[in-house]
């Protein structure tokens, strides 16, 4: 694993918007006007240009490469050509996909990409049914798009190695410096359910295929009777159902949750099929997907908010994890 060099105190994204100016250059964009989006893992800044606005990403080093972002927009720009609502991919002047710029004071260059504005606003706790049917069917657009990867497709493999805190730029030992003794052995049980629900839902083009990865409430946007999807940075091979396990997690929890779940694959059932064996591992994925955010906060100790809150986080993640392997239900 590369280590980052993280950028330090109160400048980080002063800084950053130094590069960002740099970077819109090549797009031909000197002068553009910028506002910070969000300063986490990586950095985004909404652009100004005249009667345009976009959405320029900085990408943190050490995690996704130019070939795997590169991928990223090509697959980005195949679900916009299918009429999906998501971030359409802006090339430079030259051509270019993706672009690296640097400045004074960053420690790293980074691969920066730029993005049509999606309109829409955001629900988080206002989601309803209505709305979660809307995103079961563009869940299952998204699965069900035709795309043929071009040579050099380049995007990670969500496998049991990946959720579980593979990715370069993770240190997988870091969650154990916040367990506490026995609790290794709730981690263990759970790799092996997963492994179990891994081995069983396959990789048929049924099951299998290109994914979102991180479709939470705050990357769906909604525009009237419209949904779409930002921040494809972690897209890649895997499993379908993770797809909604992953907004199921953040929806647990809700009074209304048994109504919001059914809605969400009421709606994706109207495209694609789930079949009722895929929708049983959806527990378990979700599992999956609690404990590696806690690998990844615990992991990606460099950045000052996840050094503050890994313990709690990694706390809470085991407890919930017990009523799992009890029950078979997230809590």
């Amino acid at each position: 694993m590369r280590p980052f060099a993280q950028l330090s105190g109160p400048g980080q994204v002063r800084r950053l918007r130094s590069l960002a100016l740099k970077a819109l250059e090549a797009y031909g964009l000197a002068g553009a006007r910028l506002r910070p989006l969000k300063h986490w893992n990586n950095t985004t800044f909404a652009v100004r240009a005249g009667k345009r606005r976009l959405v320029l990403r900085l990408n943190r080093p050490g995690f996704q490469d130019e070939a795997a972002i590169h991928s990223e927009l090509q697959w980005l720009q195949a679900l916009a050509d299918a009429g999906l609502r998501v971030p359409e991919p802006v090339s430079a002047s030259d051509g270019r996909m993706v672009v690296k710029a640097s400045a004074t004071g960053v420690p790293e260059a980074r691969d920066c990409a730029l993005f049509a504005w999606l309109p829409g606003r955001f629900l988080d706790r206002r989601l309803g049914p209505a709305q979660l049917e809307a995103v079961g069917l563009f869940a299952a657009r998204l699965h069900g798009t035709p795309f043929a990867p071009p040579p050099g497709f380049a995007r990670k493999h969500w496998d049991l190695h990946t959720l579980l805190g593979g990715d370069p730029g993770i240190a997988r030992e870091g969650i154990e410096a916040h367990l506490k003794p026995g609790e290794a052995r709730v981690i263990a049980a759970l790799r092996t359910r997963l492994a179990r629900a891994f081995a069983a839902l396959g990789s048929g083009p049924e099951a299998w295929g290109l994914i979102h990865a991180d479709l939470h409430p705050g990357n769906l946007l909604f525009q009237r009777d419209k949904v779409g999807a930002i921040d494809f940075d972690e897209c890649g091979w895997g499993c379908f159902a993770y797809d909604l396990a992953v907004i199921l997690s953040e929806l647990r929890g809700r009074p209304a949750y048994a109504a919001l779940r059914q809605a969400l694959l009421r709606g994706y059932r109207q495209v694609r099929n789930l079949p009722a064996d895929h929708e049983g591992y959806l527990d378990t994925l979700m599992a999956g997907r609690l404990l590696g955010l806690a690998i990844w906060i615990a992991g990606v100790a460099d950045h000052p908010e996840n050094r503050n809150r890994a313990s709690r986080v990694v706390a809470a993640t085991i407890d919930q994890l017990r009523v799992f392997a009890k029950t078979g239900r997230m809590p």
